[in-house]
């Protein structure tokens, strides 16, 4: 088979990651992942600012390439003073502290990731920074001296594994200064754990290594207790070899398996620190589901003999108690890229035609044709259902990609580029609103003349109902005729939002409610978004508790669900309690025009609001 050429480059690599992150989860999850993302958003805003690029992500650690030394010095100066000015503050409530590491050196571009020894040791730098603390290599340092007011400690030749450094700290203040062995210590060596690895790289096992982190200064992340997305486990793969390459190409493997599933954004993928931190307690799947709260854990086994490999895997289904796929995987070397993307692509299948999606995505897979392009289309949906600007624009591009593989005139696309102009118009996008419509209605008639599926009778009935003849008769025919072909959860979505609208809210709830029966996880709580306001206006009170209550510790909660559960609290006589769920929707971003969103009527969205100045106002 013929070799992709692999491109490389020399590029200035930044890590970043927090102290002590599991402790701060364990001791108050909710404000610890608050205070994260007010960092992030502080670090997104200097990568900005300095030209960096953000590359990798493993939820409480960043990556990411900077166009010189100085601009990546400069950023992390920067970064760590406003990190200790937050802190200094009263109203943080949760400190996070962080340490840099910033190397330069050879990378390989895969897609939009940067792999090798540029990155790993960059890593390794920042593992053996000093908290609230920045260390470099020694090619940064001559970089920037010079360059900079900066005042540097030299920490001589630090030994990880085969990989040697020079190291300086970059002295923020006097106190950093420090000294340390000329190879790293023992202590470090052996409480050290993989935290990054190259994908793919297992070809070049004489080149690439694992990444150490110091496990004694870095905790692990731990999964969110509870989220409306399914959460993933990826145990580290057995090695069953005696070598050290197949200790290499067991990590990769794992590595790759989890970049891989986290194409998906249906899906939760833990990091692979939290399946490091598995497999050192020997976790069994019992107790990874207690621990992480995870819904699904990988594992497998890779065996080598000289260049043939074997990988024998298997998907837990952990609600259910046992495995729902198996498979095994003979292959040579020089083909490890195209079984990494075969294994995931099979495992990404199941999941999202058994836990996300439902099995519509079976139609789906079959008129999209290979994985990639179903995952592209799922991902796409998941857009669609934020409603912003944003997930337009997002939406937009994914049709671009899929136009790309299936060509701009395929049939296939008439319904996903339908529901592209619904989105626009819906968020106020479009600037031609009649030229959109004109072909918002000739994309729906020809997706029901080529396709003629539920898919076409579900956008055509929405689109005769949002700007066809508006008649709700007309637009309850198509429904009707979408739910013959076999009623789906879009199709009883569809319905809901016709019915209400045309004044039969009893009917359009009974149908939002079969939607979120049928589908099997209802991510970014879309579905329970729009069925609690249909409570609200029938003042059903007892069902808003008990269809938020479950989920109150959830990462990524709605405000909009908060805000209805602290009016149903209140009418419960619990005002102390309704006080606390406002200020929380408050700090998730609660606003007028988001509720507006979910409940679909002006005077009656104002109406919720002047109910809610009781416990406080919502701008």
């Amino acid at each position: 088979m013929t070799k992709e050429k692999i491109e490389r480059k020399i590029a200035v690599i930044f890590a970043t990651d927090v102290v002590g992150y599991s402790k701060h989860m364990e001791a108050n999850e909710s404000e610890t992942i608050h205070n994260l993302r007010a960092c992030e958003a502080i670090l997104e805003g200097l990568f900005e600012k300095h030209n960096g690029r953000l590359f990798n992500t493993g939820g409480d650690s960043f990556l990411a390439e900077f166009p010189s030394a100085v601009s990546a010095v400069e950023c992390a100066v920067e970064f760590q003073t406003l990190v200790k000015e937050r802190n200094s503050l009263e109203e943080t409530s949760v400190k996070l502290e962080f340490r840099v590491g910033i190397n330069s050196g050879d990378v390989v571009k895969e897609k939009d990731n940067l792999l090798g020894d540029g990155v790993n040791i960059a890593a390794r730098l920042e593992a053996l920074a000093q908290t609230g603390g920045i260390t470099i290599a020694k090619v940064i340092h001559d970089f920037v001296k010079g360059k900079t007011a900066y005042k540097f400690h030299d920490l001589g030749v630090q030994k990880v594994k085969q990989n040697e450094f020079h190291a300086f700290d970059l002295l923020l203040e006097p106190s950093q200064k420090r000294k340390i062995n000329g190879t790293t210590s023992k202590f470090f060596m052996v409480t050290a754990v993989v935290s990054v690895i190259a994908l793919g790289l297992v070809i070049f096992w004489g080149l690439f290594h694992p990444i150490l982190k110091d496990q004694a200064s870095s905790d692990v992340q731990l999964a969110a207790v509870n989220s409306s997305s399914p959460v993933m486990l990826v145990y580290p793969f057995e090695n069953l070899s005696s070598s050290e390459e197949g200790e290499n190409l067991s990590t990769a493997i794992t590595e790759s398996m989890i970049s891989s599933l986290s194409r998906y954004t249906g899906i939760s993928v833990l990091s692979s620190s939290t399946s490091l931190d598995a497999r050192s307690k020997q976790l069994s799947d019992a107790l990874i589901k207690k621990f992480y709260n995870a819904n699904f854990v990988v594992r497998g086994s890779i065996q080598t003999f000289s260049n043939q490999s074997r990988i024998q895997m298997q998907l837990a289904d952990l609600s259910l108690n046992k495995v729902v796929w198996t498979d095994k995987v003979d292959f040579a070397a020089e083909d490890i890229f195209e079984v990494q993307d075969k294994i995931g692509d099979k495992i990404l299948a199941h999941l999202q035609i058994e836990a996300v999606a439902g099995s519509e995505a079976k139609s789906w897979a079959s008129k999209y044709g290979t994985a990639e392009r179903l995952t592209l289309f799922l991902n796409s949906r998941e857009e669609w259902f934020k409603f912003t600007a944003d997930a337009y624009e997002n939406h937009t591009n994914i049709i671009k990609k899929l136009e790309e593989q299936l060509g701009s005139s395929s049939p296939v696309l008439y319904n996903i580029k339908g529901w592209n102009l619904v989105l626009k118009i819906t968020v106020g996008k479009s600037t031609d609103l009649a030229q959109d419509t004109a072909e918002l209605i000739r994309l729906a008639n020809l997706d029901i003349a080529e396709n003629n599926d539920v898919t076409s009778y579900n956008l055509r009935a929405l689109v005769e109902f949002r700007v066809g003849s508006k008649d709700c008769e007309t637009s309850k025919q198509y429904a009707k005729k979408a739910a013959e072909l076999g009623a789906t959860a879009d199709t009883y979505i569809v319905s809901g939002s016709i019915w209400v609208e045309c004044g039969d809210l009893k009917e359009g709830t009974r149908f939002f409610e079969k939607a979120l029966r049928l589908q099997p996880n209802d991510s970014g709580w879309n579905l329970t978004k729009r069925l609690i306001p249909m409570y609200y206006l029938q003042d059903d009170h007892k069902k808003i508790i008990s269809l938020v209550e479950p989920h109150l510790d959830a990462v990524d909660i709605a405000p909009e669900m908060l805000a209805f559960y602290a009016f149903a609290k209140l009418q419960d006589g619990d005002k102390a309690l309704a006080l606390e769920m406002l200020d929380r929707a408050k700090q998730l971003g609660i606003s007028k025009a988001s509720l507006q969103r979910v409940i679909r009527d002006q005077s009656k969205t104002e109406e919720f609001i002047i109910k809610l100045s009781e416990l406080g106002n919502i701008e």
